[in-house]
């Protein structure tokens, strides 16, 4: 499961927060935003494989999966139109489901947030604090991660020739759900035993498990694929 050198990355990325609980003292409240920042970081990085689909096929995979055998102007118009709306509409929309998602882990563990304001996660603090805070190495090491895996599997490894758009919009939003779900389920567990670090630290290790799973479901999944023409 851990022999691919980006599972190894997303697994180091997984140890920040265990190492931030064990001597930085971190608690619930900063684990569950460093999950949510990831959230972002996944976002970022799906803008990034929608620009180099669309920018390697071009308009004739649009135009494929449009089932528009012979394109007119009129046709090239209107899907280089389509490019240029698609991920200003991706970031809008997703944009939405992560604030959501902000505004529940605030909402549900808003106790904690009084040992989280040295975090500087509060919106509308100075980014001269936010940068300051431990948090970012976490953040940092998590960008890290879906990058490898980015340049090493959807461009090295040709998994941008076995997805279409419809996969590349649909991806990001399985993952978060079904991993944040889990994720705070556990926040709630750790809320309701008083915080104890044991329970941290199997949130964190459910979590790295859940990670590393869907990571090799994914890279099973595309290997299975054909390239598509």
């Amino acid at each position: 499961m851990i022999t691919r050198p980006s599972a190894i990355a997303l697994l180091l990325a997984n140890l920040v927060p265990l190492a931030g609980i064990l001597w930085l003292d971190w608690r619930v409240f900063d684990v569950l935003m460093l999950y949510w920042a990831e959230n972002v970081v996944i976002g970022v990085v799906n803008v990034m494989r929608l620009i180099a689909w669309l920018r390697t096929l071009g308009l004739s995979r649009l135009a494929h999966q449009a089932h528009i055998r012979q394109m007119t102007a009129t046709d090239r118009t209107t899907l280089t139109g389509f490019r240029f709306f698609v991920i200003p509409f991706f970031v809008v929309h997703y944009g939405m489901f992560c604030y959501g998602h902000y505004t529940a882990v605030v909402s549900l563990f808003g106790d904690d947030i009084g040992d989280s304001a040295r975090s500087g996660w509060q919106f509308g603090v100075p980014l001269s604090d936010a940068w300051q805070s431990p948090l970012w190495i976490g953040v940092a090491a998590i960008a890290v991660s879906h990058l490898v895996s980015f340049i090493l599997n959807f461009i090295g490894r040709g998994e941008y020739q076995r997805t279409d758009f419809g996969q590349l919009m649909r991806r990001p939003y399985g993952r978060m759900m079904a991993l944040h779900i889990s994720v705070i389920a556990g926040g709630f567990l750790v809320v309701v035993l008083g915080d104890p670090v044991w329970m941290l630290l199997v949130l964190i290790v459910v979590k790295i498990v859940i990670d590393l799973r869907m990571h090799e479901r994914e890279r099973n999944l595309f290997s299975a694929m054909r390239v598509r023409t």
